[in-house]
């Protein structure tokens, strides 16, 4: 079990304390059934040292968590901090990927990327690297997340609620290419109707009718439900802009060097999400606790969501 230093990532090893918190084992009893010293997890949880994919393999054997969860973590350590970026257009300046990244790994364990006006993907933390992990190559290039979620290759064969989510990016999509006047949102929207099994996830009028009706703190807040190995995640969704205000990209203001590139964050929306991601369970119970369930975003968070697919 070998062991490298590095100053690249200090998520792992404080995901790693969380885990053991969680289970309720004391550093003794993890090393002694991991099969490696004190010291050595001590080092690992501190941040002193970051742990190979092997350590952390055994590690995650020791604490019994799942499969796909053993996945993510030795994926996790594999790639040592470095996230997987895509061609953007306009190109990213050199001094932006490093703060881009810290942005990212900072919000694991949960998913998260970085999206540009077209919803383009232009980075993947490692949380939403291992969800998109069955994502074929001829949606990755280029790789536009609104059609990765919706194509029958894609995520759509694992969304519980395929159809509210698909008809609530339709009509987000023609809601902004109204606003900017966009002609690549339009072919988007376009591309994004004519899928393959589009007709079998249509709302019904009557469904369509009360989806459009509903309060708008309801739509911001849709939840995402991904079944995944077995195991329904749900998330809800925020975008945040950087420095400029959604709608300055379209204006006759200075933009800077980031201006229509989004964060999106998918967090967990229930305990048994949050759990399952391997993070730590709040104090307050989740109300009802039940998989459906949403929290609200805070008013002055809401403003920061009018560029959003659910």
């Amino acid at each position: 079990m070998g062991m490298r230093s590095s100053e690249d990532d200090g998520v792992l090893g404080l995901l790693l304390r969380d885990l053991r918190r969680q289970k309720s084992l004391s550093k003794q009893m993890l090393a002694e059934r991991a099969g490696f010293s004190l010291n050595h997890l001590r080092r690992i949880e501190a941040c002193e040292q970051t742990p190979d994919a092997e350590t952390v393999l055994h590690i995650a054997q020791a604490l019994g968590l799942p499969p796909a969860h053993r996945q993510q973590l030795v994926a996790r350590a594999s790639a040592a901090g470095r996230l997987r970026w895509y061609d953007s257009v306009p190109p990213l300046p050199d001094d932006v990927r490093p703060v881009l990244e810290k942005v990212l790994t900072g919000h694991e364990p949960y998913p998260a990327m970085v999206t540009d006006s077209c919803w383009n993907i232009v980075a993947l933390n490692h949380t939403m690297e291992m969800l998109m992990s069955d994502v074929p190559g001829h949606l990755l290039a280029p790789a536009n997340f609104l059609r990765i979620i919706l194509h029958p290759d894609g995520l759509a064969p694992h969304l519980t609620n395929l159809a509210q989510v698909r008809h609530h990016v339709i009509r987000m999509l023609r809601r902004w290419s109204e606003i900017t006047g966009d002609a690549r949102l339009r072919e988007l929207e376009a591309s994004i109707e004519g899928l393959p099994e589009a007709r079998g996830t249509e709302l019904s009028d009557s469904e369509g009718s009360e989806f459009t009706d509903s309060g708008e703190a309801d739509r911001l807040l849709l939840p995402i439900e991904l079944n995944r190995d077995g195991r329904l995640l749900t998330f809800f969704h925020i975008v945040t802009s950087f420095g400029e205000r959604p709608g300055t990209l379209f204006s006759d203001l200075p933009c800077g060097p980031l201006s229509g590139i989004a964060l999106e964050s998918f967090l967990p929306a229930n305990t048994e999400t949050r759990v399952l991601l391997g993070s730590p369970t709040p104090v307050l119970p989740d109300a009802g606790g039940t998989a459906g369930s949403t929290l609200h975003t805070p008013p002055d968070q809401q403003h920061d969501n009018e560029r959003k697919t659910s």
